[in-house]
C-alpha cells in the first residue's frame, strides 16, 4: 500500500508539472537551487576534512543542527511542506495509522528537499572517511538524522494543525505552534551566523559545539566524532538522546494524526446573541463602511488574517539580530520602520482569502473605489496601532526618545505607502490561499514560481515609493538632526497619505475591469 501511495504522489506531481509550465519552471530552479547547495555542501566538507580532526567534528555537529533546524522552522518561510499526502487525502485508503506515517515519510524522503538532505548528509563521509570507527558510526547515525529532520518537520506541522477538536481549538493551538517556530527562528540564524563567524576559531567553535551536541538537533550529528575520539560514554549518551528525540517525534505525530485523521471532528457549539452585528453596526451604512466591517471582522477573527500579524513584532527581531544584539544603536531604533513595511503589504493580495465567496461581493454592484477604501482601512485599523506600538516600545528600549518623533512619522508614511501599493496589487494579482482551518505549514496547490516575483515585486515596489518618508527618518538617526526628526513626522504621513490615495483610486479602476477575471482565477485555483 506504501508503494501504491507513492506511486500516485509522483503522478500527480508529473500531471501538475506537465500542466503548468511556470510550475515546471519553479521546480527545475528548485533543483538547480538543491544541486548548488549540495555542491558548495560537498566542498565544504572536502576542506573541512583536511582541518584537525575537532575542528571538522564541531563543524559536522554543527551544520547538522542547523539542517534539522532548517527542517522545522523553513515551512514557516518557504513554501510550506508538501500536501500531496496530506493525511485527510490518506484517510480514505485502507491503511493505519502507521503505514500512513511510513507512507508519508517516504514521501518526505523522495522529494527534492529530502534527496538534497539525504546526499548532503551522506557527504560527511568526506570527514569521517579517515577515522574507521567515525565511518562505521555514520552507517547508523546518517539515516537516524535524515529521518529526525523528515519527522520533525511533518510531527510540528501534525502539531499546528492542532489535536483534532473543533475549528477554532485547531486553529489556535496551530497558531501557537506557529508563533513558537516563527521566533524560534533566531535561534537557527544565530547558529549559522556563529558557525560562520567562528569557523576559523576552532577552540570557540567547539565550545559552541560541544554544547550544541547535547540537544536533540545536535546530538546525533555529533556521535561519529565522538566515538573516533575515544569518548564513548558521551557517544553513547548522545545516541540515546537521538533514539529518545526520535521516538518522542514520532509519537507526537502519531497521536495528532490519531486526534485528526481517526477521531471525529468535534462540533462547534458557540451561540450568538440575537441582533448583534459586530462591526456592521458600528461601521457606517456605505459600500465602503461594509467592507471596512467585514474586513476588521476578518483581521480579528480570520487565523490566516492573525498569523501574518505576528510578522510585525518579529520584525524588531530581525534587527536586533543583524546589528549585533546593538539596542542603542540607530538601526534598533529605527526597527518600527520594518514593522510598518510588513503591515502595509500583508493586504497585497487579500482578495485571495475571499475565495470563491468574492462571487457574493461582485453581486453586490460595489464600485472598486470603495471596496479598495473599505479593505485598506480594514487592514490600517489593525495595523496602524501595532505600528505605533512597536515603534513606542523599540524607542523605549533603545533609550531614544529624541528619535520617537522621526520614527512615528516615517513609519506611518511606510505603511500608508504599502496600503496604496497593495490597494493596486489586490485588484491585479490573487493567489492560492489556505482554506480557513488549515496548517500553517501547509502548501496551497496552484502556487507558481511567477506568483513568488510578484510577491517580491510588490515588496519592492513598495520600498521605492516608501524612500520620501524614509529619508528625512535616517537624516535624524545617523546625521544626528532634530530638525530632519519633526520634518519626517510632517513629511511621512503627507506622503503616505497621498500615496495611499492614489492607490485606492488607481486599484479601484482596476478592480472594476477586472474583477471578473479575478473570480475566475480564484475558481481555477479551487479545483487545482
Amino acid at each position: 500500500m506504501v508503494a501504491t501511495v507513492l506511486k500516485i504522489r509522483f503522478r500527480v506531481l508529473g500531471n501538475t508539472l506537465a500542466r503548468s509550465p511556470m510550475q515546471l519552471v519553479g521546480f527545475i530552479f528548485g533543483l538547480l537551487g538543491a544541486v548548488w547547495m549540495l555542491g558548495l555542501a560537498g566542498v565544504a566538507l572536502f576542506f573541512v576534512g583536511a582541518l584537525d580532526f575537532d575542528i571538522a567534528r564541531a563543524a559536522v555537529t554543527a551544520a547538522g543542527a542547523v539542517l534539522t533546524l532548517g527542517w522545522v522552522v523553513g515551512p514557516v518561510f518557504a513554501a510550506g511542506i508538501d500536501t500531496t499526502l496530506d493525511p485527510a487525502k490518506l484517510a480514505p485508503f485502507p491503511m493505519t495509522t502507521r503505514q500512513m506515517m511510513i507512507a508519508i515519510t517516504a514521501g518526505g524522503l523522495t522529494g527534492v528537499p529530502g534527496i538534497a538532505t539525504t546526499l548532503g548528509a551522506l557527504a560527511t563521509f568526506l570527514v569521517w572517511a579517515r577515522e574507521p570507527v567515525a565511518a562505521i558510526a555514520a552507517v547508523v547515525c546518517v539515516p537516524l538524522g535524515v529521518l529526525i529532520c523528515v519527522v520533525a518537520s511533518r510531527a510540528v506541522a501534525a502539531l499546528a494543525g492542532g489535536f483534532g477538536g473543533g475549528r477554532r481549538t485547531r486553529e489556535v493551538i496551530g497558531l501557537i505552534g506557529f508563533t513558537l517556530l516563527i521566533f524560534a527562528s533566531p535561534l537557527f540564524i544565530g547558529i549559522t551566523n556563529g558557525v560562520i563567524a567562528v569557523s576559523g576559531q576552532g577552540a570557540q567553535l567547539q565550545t559552541i559545539t560541544t554544547a550544541i551536541s547535547w540537544t536533540p538537533i545536535g546530538a546525533v550529528w555529533a556521535v561519529p566524532g565522538d566515538l573516533a575520539t575515544g569518548s564513548w560514554l558521551p557517544a553513547l549518551a548522545k545516541f540515546a538522546i537521538a533514539v529518545a528525540t526520535f521516538a518522542a517525534l514520532w509519537v507526537l505525530w502519531q497521536r495528532s494524526l490519531a486526534a485528526s485523521v481517526v477521531a471525529p471532528p468535534a462540533r462547534s457549539r458557540a451561540r450568538r446573541s440575537a441582533g448583534s452585528l459586530g462591526w456592521f453596526g458600528r461601521m457606517p451604512s456605505t459600500p465602503a463602511g461594509a467592507t471596512w466591517a467585514r474586513s476588521l471582522t476578518s483581521w480579528t477573527r480570520d487565523m490566516r488574517y492573525l498569523r501574518q500579524l505576528i510578522l510585525l513584532p518579529f520584525a524588531p527581531v530581525i534587527v536586533l539580530i543583524y546589528s549585533g544584539g546593538d539596542t542603542a544603536g540607530p538601526f534598533f531604533a529605527l526597527s518600527g520602520l520594518l514593522a510598518a513595511f510588513f503591515a502595509g503589504t500583508l493586504p497585497y493580495t487579500d482578495v485571495s482569502y475571499d475565495g470563491t465567496a468574492f462571487a457574493t461581493v461582485m453581486q453586490t454592484g460595489i464600485r472598486g473605489r470603495a471596496d479598495r477604501l473599505g479593505r485598506m482601512l480594514g487592514a490600517a485599523s489593525i495595523g496602524i496601532p501595532l505600528v505605533v506600538l512597536a515603534d513606542a516600545v523599540t524607542i523605549a528600549i533603545a533609550g531614544r526618545w529624541d528619535l520617537f518623533p522621526a520614527v512615528l512619522g516615517a513609519s506611518l508614511g511606510v505603511v500608508l505607502v504599502g496600503y496604496g501599493v497593495s490597494a493596486v496589487s489586490s485588484a491585479i494579482l490573487v493567489i492560492p490561499t489556505p482554506a480557513p482551518g488549515d496548517s500553517p505549514f501547509k502548501r496551497v496547490p496552484g502556487t507558481s514560481f511567477v506568483m513568488t516575483l510578484l510577491f517580491f515585486l510588490c515588496w519592492i515596489l513598495a520600498a521605492i515609493i516608501a524612500v520620501p518618508a524614509v529619508i528625512p527618518a535616517a537624516m535624524a538617526a545617523f546625521g544626528g538632526s532634530s530638525v530632519a526628526g519633526w520634518l519626517a513626522l510632517a513629511v511621512g504621513p503627507l506622503w503616505g497619505v497621498l500615496v495611499f490615495t492614489a492607490g485606492v483610486l488607481v486599484g479601484g479602476r482596476r478592480f472594476d475591469a477586472g474583477a471578473p477575471a479575478l473570480l475566475a482565477q480564484l475558481r481555477s485555483f479551487k479545483g487545482a
